[in-house]
């Protein structure tokens, strides 16, 4: 029987963490940033995962990649959109509070709605197997 998404999800994320992120295969590579992005989320919401990730804009752009690729169509878009927000992002020799970042890059007030949608995801959007 072969492994659900959520099992091989879950594989590639222990593999990464106990081996580094660059011992695994591309793919690997893929469902650990997506895992990443799950764990950090449920940890912190959006705002935790943005704030861990800034000012690698990069990192978060291949977690968008990956998701879209593996079907999470409407978390990457999401997620997309958050990043979008933070596209002009710097970071000065003393980091910044995590408020000053947000009155700076999301004045409207954005980044709520767009978790708001994320917790409206059932599962982020990954298909029961």
């Amino acid at each position: 029987m072969a492994a659900s998404f959520d099992d091989r999800l879950s594989d590639a994320f222990d593999r990464g963490l106990r081996d580094g992120i660059d011992s695994l295969s591309h793919a690997d590579q893929e469902l650990f940033r997506i895992q990443d992005f799950i764990i950090d989320y449920e940890m912190g919401g959006l705002s935790g995962y943005l704030y861990n990730r800034l000012p690698d804009i990069q990192r978060i752009r291949a977690a968008i990649a990956a998701m879209r690729k593996h079907g999470l169509v409407e978390l990457s878009k999401l997620l997309s959109e958050a990043t979008v927000l933070f596209a002009n992002y710097t970071e000065s020799k003393t980091r910044p509070t995590w408020n000053s970042v947000l009155q700076k890059y999301d004045p409207g007030n954005k980044l709520k709605k767009i978790d708001l949608h994320i917790e409206e995801l059932e599962n982020y959007g990954i298909p029961c197997e």
